[in-house]
């Protein structure tokens, strides 16, 4: 399923608003568990979609009166109104197939998370498109975006290895099926799982390899990203880039690493701008 343009650009993660808000559930299933929270209990669908049910009104009308089952509220009401005609929501998905379904059938659109294949987009694609058509809806019209552990720079090797320090913080959140698409057997990247689960970081970033890092990320010179965007995720219909842009403070920040060679986060930015977004126009 091709794409009726290139991808959009608007998202870098890093904490960048672009007035496009999202809903989610988390599926970090080591750090629920850590909670004591079992995850298969508490129905995150069911509740997403109350969720988005429920925001959509209080956006669109300014006020609700709702009794579901997971929300409910008496006369709440807000001033805020839009700049816009209507504020778009969008869901975020990660495993699916009813997530992406769900996110087709009733939102404006879906955040795919720290997906690299093209099997993988083709999945979630696939599935957001049958959401949209059940509900009468034009697929290509929806916000599908590509929420991608990113790392650039003019130096291939640093910015490999700025996004190596993160993929086992991010995968850990990443279900079985979703590694499995993405090219990663689960038992590869236990040892890593486990590790950060305990606390150890710096024994995590060491057990997660290159080639798992390669293969979670997209990351090394603005050319490399742009052909692994071409290859892998464009091609689907993914039209939204939301790039979470590694830089030498972040992985300080997270893991003590000092990585000098890595690209900071303007530097990052400009080459995305000057050389990776002319090659989607």
């Amino acid at each position: 399923m091709g794409s009726p343009s290139g991808p959009r650009w608007p998202g870098w993660g890093r904490g960048v608003s672009t007035g496009r808000p999202g809903h989610g559930r988390s599926r970090r299933f080591g750090l629920l568990a850590q909670y004591r929270i079992d995850w298969a209990r508490t129905r995150p669908l069911s509740r997403v979609k109350e969720a988005l049910y429920v925001v959509r009104t209080l956006l669109d009308e300014g006020s609700i009166s709702y009794d579901g089952e997971f929300f409910s509220y008496d006369g709440l009401f807000t001033f805020a109104r839009p700049v816009q005609n209507r504020l778009p929501l969008k869901l975020g998905a990660m495993r699916g197939p009813k997530s992406f379904e769900a996110a087709g059938e009733l939102s404006d659109g879906c955040h795919h998370a720290l997906s690299y294949t093209r099997e993988a987009y083709d999945y979630a694609v696939r599935h957001i498109r049958a959401g949209a058509e059940r509900a009468g809806r034009d697929w290509r019209s929806l916000d599908i975006g590509a929420w991608v552990v990113f790392a650039t720079g003019p130096d291939s090797a640093a910015a490999k290895d700025a996004a190596r320090s993160m993929v086992g913080i991010y995968a850990s959140s990443m279900p079985e099926e979703q590694l499995r698409r993405n090219g990663v057997d689960p038992g590869e990247l236990k040892p890593v799982i486990d590790a950060i689960a305990a606390g150890d970081l710096a024994r995590g970033i060491e057990l997660t390899t290159p080639d798992i890092a390669e293969r979670l990320s997209v990351a090394g010179t603005p050319e490399e990203c742009a052909e692994k965007i071409r290859r892998e995720i464009a091609p689907s219909g993914v039209n939204h880039m939301i790039c979470a842009l590694t830089d030498r403070a972040l992985v300080k920040a997270f893991t003590g690493r000092d990585l000098p060679e890595a690209a900071d986060v303007n530097t990052q930015l400009r080459l995305i701008h000057d050389r990776i977004m002319p090659a989607f126009a």
